[in-house]
C-alpha cells in the first residue's frame, strides 16, 4: 500500500473511532503525517479530544478551519479533502493498519530525515549534513526500549550523538541570558528545560521577558512570545521600544520627532534584511490557554515553515490546567508539569514568569519565596529571581539571580539597572 493510501485510512479511523484514535496516538506526533491536511487534522482532533473527550465531528473542522488565516481557496481545499475521507469507507483492515503502523512511523521518520539532508545540502557542508542524517537514522533505527538507557550496551550510541552534539553551535542548544555575568558561568536554559523569572508585581518581569526575546532573535532563533496579561499590540510596542531604544510613550502615542523616527525605521530595516528568523507573538484568552492550545499555536506555525527555538509563556500562573484538581495547590503545580513536560517532549526550551510571595517586598528572595515555593521549586529546572531591597527599589536597581539550576551552576547574581521607559534592564557594576 503506498504511504498516501495508508495515511488516509489511518487517519479515517482516527477520526471516527475513539478506540483507535486513543491507541494510534500513543504513537503518532503531526510530522508522521506526509499530507499537510493530515497533519492539521490530527492537532485539531488532539485539541479537540483533550478539551471534549470525544471525536470532532464534521462541523468542527469547518470552524476551525475558519478561525485560520489561511487563504479561503486553501480552507476550501483543506474541508473537501477531510470532509472526504470522514466519511470514506476505508480500503484496509484495523488489523493491517496496526501491524504495519511502526513500519510507516519509521518510513517517515527515515524520508523526513533525508528530505531534510537534502535541504541541509545548500546551507551546509556535505560532511555536516552527512553526520546530521546518520545521527537521525541512529535515532529512528536503535531506539532504547521504553525511553530508558542501557550504560554498558549504549556507551558507543551516546559517544556518537555527543560527538555529534559538540558540532552544534551553542545558541542552537541553550537559550542564553541576556547578561553577561551569568553567562560566563552557565549556559542559559537547555533545550527541554523548564525556567521562570520569579518577581513580585511591578518588578519588571513582563519586560524581561522581552529581554531574552531579543537576545534570542539576535542569536538568529526563532521565538514563540504568549503574553497572557498584555495584548499583543502592547507586547509588540514594548519590543519596538526595547530594539530600537526609543521611549515606549513615543511608540504608543507615535508622537516621534524626525531623528527618532529616522532611527527607528533604520534599526527595522538592517534587522529584517539580516535576520531570517523572527519573534511571534500569539495573543491568546487566558482562560482558554492550556498546553493543548500552546501546542496547536506551535504545530500551526511549523505548517507554515516557523519552526519554534524558543518558547516564552507570560505567565503559566494564569493558564488554566490541562486536568482539574479539587487541591487548588495541585491545579496550580499540574499547570507547571504541562510545561516541564511540554519542554522535554517537543525539545523546546521554555521560559515563564512567576509571583514571589508578598513577604518578600524589600528583601532579597530565595528558591523558598515562590508562591506555591515547593511545587514550583521542585518542579522547574531553572528559576531566576528578581527582587529588590527598599534602597535599591528607591534607586530603580533589581538584583536578578540565578536561584536554581538543574543541570548546572547556581547563585550567580547580576545588578540590573530598570529602566521602563525603554523597556530595558541594563547590566551594571556595583
Amino acid at each position: 500500500m503506498s504511504l498516501k493510501a495508508f495515511e488516509s485510512d489511518l487517519m479515517f479511523m482516527m477520526m471516527r473511532d475513539k478506540k483507535k484514535y486513543l491507541k494510534f496516538s500513543k504513537k503518532i506526533n503531526p510530522d508522521h503525517f506526509e499530507n499537510d491536511v493530515f497533519r492539521w487534522a490530527y492537532i485539531v482532533i488532539k485539541d479537540y479530544f483533550k478539551r471534549y473527550k470525544r471525536l470532532p465531528i464534521l462541523e468542527v473542522y469547518k470552524n476551525e478551519l475558519l478561525k485560520t488565516s489561511m487563504e479561503t481557496s486553501n480552507k476550501k481545499i483543506y474541508y473537501t479533502v477531510i470532509k472526504k475521507v470522514y466519511q470514506k469507507k476505508t480500503k484496509s483492515s484495523s488489523k493491517y493498519i496496526e501491524d504495519n503502523i511502526d513500519n510507516h512511523l519509521s518510513r517517515r521518520n527515515f524520508l523526513k530525515a533525508i528530505s531534510n539532508a537534502v535541504e541541509g545540502i545548500e546551507k551546509s557542508d556535505i560532511s555536516s549534513v552527512k553526520k546530521k542524517l546518520l545521527t537521525e537514522i541512529i535515532l529512528d533505527e536503535k531506539p532504547s526500549e521504553n525511553n530508558a538507557v542501557r550504560i554498558l550496551r549504549d556507551w558507543k550510541l551516546r559517544q556518537v550523538l555527543r560527538k555529534q552534539m559538540k558540532k552544534v553551535p551553542l545558541e542552537k542548544r541553550f537559550v542564553s541570558t541576556p547578561y553577561s555575568i551569568i553567562n560566563a558561568v552557565t549556559q542559559g536554559i537547555q533545550v527541554t528545560e523548564a525556567a521562570t523569572i520569579a518577581g513580585l508585581t511591578s518588578v519588571g518581569k513582563s519586560a524581561l521577558t522581552h529581554e531574552f526575546g531579543l537576545n534570542s532573535l539576535l542569536e538568529g532563533l526563532n521565538v514563540l512570545h504568549f503574553p497572557l496579561e498584555n495584548t499583543k499590540d502592547q507586547t509588540a510596542q514594548r519590543y519596538d521600544s526595547r530594539m530600537t531604544e526609543v521611549k515606549y510613550d513615543t511608540i504608543k502615542l507615535y508622537n516621534f520627532r524626525k531623528s527618532e523616527l529616522t532611527n527607528f525605521e533604520k534599526i527595522f530595516e538592517a534587522m529584517s534584511s539580516s535576520l531570517k528568523n523572527d519573534v511571534v507573538i500569539k495573543e491568546l484568552h487566558r482562560k482558554k490557554t492550556d498546553i493543548f492550545a500552546i501546542e496547536n499555536e506551535v504545530e500551526l506555525l511549523k505548517m507554515d515553515g516557523f519552526n519554534v527555538d524558543f518558547i516564552i509563556i507570560d505567565s503559566c500562573d494564569i493558564m488554566a490546567a490541562s486536568s482539574i484538581f479539587k487541591d487548588y495547590r495541585l491545579d496550580r503545580a499540574s499547570i507547571y508539569w504541562d510545561f516541564k513536560d511540554y519542554c522535554k517532549i517537543k525539545r523546546i526550551p521554555g521560559l515563564t514568569t512567576t509571583q514571589l510571595k508578598a513577604s518578600t517586598k524589600g528583601k532579597r528572595a530565595g528558591v523558598e519565596d515562590l508562591s506555591e515555593a515547593y511545587d514550583k521549586a521542585r518542579i522547574l529546572d531553572i528559576i531566576y529571581l528578581a527582587s529588590q531591597t527598599v534602597e535599591e527599589e528607591k534607586n530603580n536597581i533589581v538584583d536578578f539571580t540565578l536561584g536554581k539550576n538543574r543541570d548546572g551552576v547556581s547563585g550567580i547574581g547580576v545588578k540590573l539597572f530598570k529602566d521602563l521607559s525603554k523597556m530595558r534592564f541594563l547590566e551594571i557594576d556595583i
